[in-house]
């Protein structure tokens, strides 16, 4: 049985995450084809390695990763249990490095 295609998603880096994983000279915004905002993240991760000391430690996603799907001004961040939550076409993922 075939899967169902990943939905095509805009994901951009904040500037705090982007400079500590030294992603400056990459794009702002980049298109993915992925399933959930987390998804977007481990994507991001494969391909640049230098961001997984910012976002994981032993295996456990940080408390200062946030996830903001459809909200440019970042007003309202996913909570945990919504992070898996289906993306559509043409959403719009932040994955920003936060302050507790």
């Amino acid at each position: 049985m075939k899967s169902k295609p990943k939905p095509k998603v805009r994901v951009t880096l904040s500037p705090t995450f982007r400079q500590l994983s030294e992603l400056r000279d990459e794009p702002e915004v980049f298109e993915l084809h992925a399933a959930s905002p987390l998804d977007c993240l481990q994507i991001m991760l494969r391909r640049y390695p230098s961001m997984k000391k910012w976002a994981y430690k032993e295996g456990k996603l940080l408390p200062v990763m946030w996830f903001f799907v459809n909200d440019p001004k970042m007003r309202e961040k996913l909570p945990p249990d919504r992070f898996t939550k289906p993306l559509k076409d043409g959403d719009e993922v932040i994955i920003a490095f936060g302050k507790l």
